[in-house]
């Protein structure tokens, strides 16, 4: 276990609540990374601005420049909650226009972060990727994802924006095993199999409507509680989900990482 991408198409809701929600409610130590070209939004949001803005992605994508991913990565980290450690935020970029400079880096952070659950203690991590297509998204980073998640809505227009995010998700894909599945969020005319039918792919949740969990997480107007509707489906959604992912990886074995490879 695992590497796990999380992305929306157009109009779609939510790509980063789910993923924020998704680590909170992950049942082993995980990692939230922010990967959106568009920005992080979790220190001003969910952290309520109280985390100075100085570590992150950008601070790693000086270090890799320099040869140093690997060596500095955990330096770029910060807890997302100071009662669970193991709960962890490499957090985004604060200005788009970042994000061009970003490009080299998505590959070899892909790479690093599918082998973080061979590290001690071993970390899941769960990337917020935002909306794709998009200007410098970080389609190398997916590649290495065991499992993709696509957050959608119920309606004729969401379906047929997926269709095509789906296709090139599955293009991007098609080499390293990774699988894609849906996140189905709000309400809409159509049912989760006829959905599943139509995009044949299969979904992996139903995200029920909590209002208030979602603008917990986007506001940081308080902490959900673990029991929180939308926490608990996330986490129900969690053991299939390790399951998808550990018959994969017996397929599909992970090489070493290049960099340990040159140590």
């Amino acid at each position: 276990m695992a590497l796990i991408a999380v992305t929306a198409a157009k109009g779609a809701p939510g790509a980063t609540v789910t993923s924020l929600a998704l680590t909170l409610a992950w049942p082993r130590a995980a990692l939230l990374a922010e990967c959106d070209p568009s920005g992080g939004s979790v220190l001003s949001g969910y952290l309520g601005g109280q985390v100075p803005a100085d570590r992150g992605i950008a601070g790693l994508a000086v270090a890799d420049y320099h040869g140093r991913l690997v060596d500095d990565f955990a330096q770029q980290l910060l807890y997302l909650d100071d009662e669970e450690p193991h709960r962890l935020l490499l957090p985004g970029i604060t200005d788009p226009a970042h994000s061009a400079g970003l490009t080299g880096l998505w590959d070899r952070l892909g790479e690093y972060l599918r082998q973080l659950d061979r590290s001690t203690p071993p970390v899941d991590v769960i990337v917020d990727c935002g909306r794709i297509p998009a200007p410098h998204a970080p389609l190398p980073l997916i590649r290495h994802a065991d499992v993709v998640l696509l957050v959608m809505g119920r309606t004729l227009g969401a379906i047929d924006a997926a269709a095509s995010r789906l296709s090139l998700l599955r293009r991007e894909l098609e080499h390293s095993g990774g699988v894609v599945r849906l996140v189905l969020r709000g309400t809409g005319d159509y049912e989760p199999r006829e959905i599943a039918k139509r995009l044949d792919t299969p979904v992996l949740t139903t995200l029920p409507e909590d209002t208030k969990t979602a603008t917990m997480l986007s506001t940081g107007t308080g902490t959900p509680r673990s029991s929180a509707t939308l926490l608990r489906a996330l986490r129900s959604a969690a053991t299939p989900l390790q399951t998808l992912i550990d018959q994969r990886r017996h397929v599909f074995a992970v090489p070493a990482p290049r960099e340990a490879a040159r140590a």
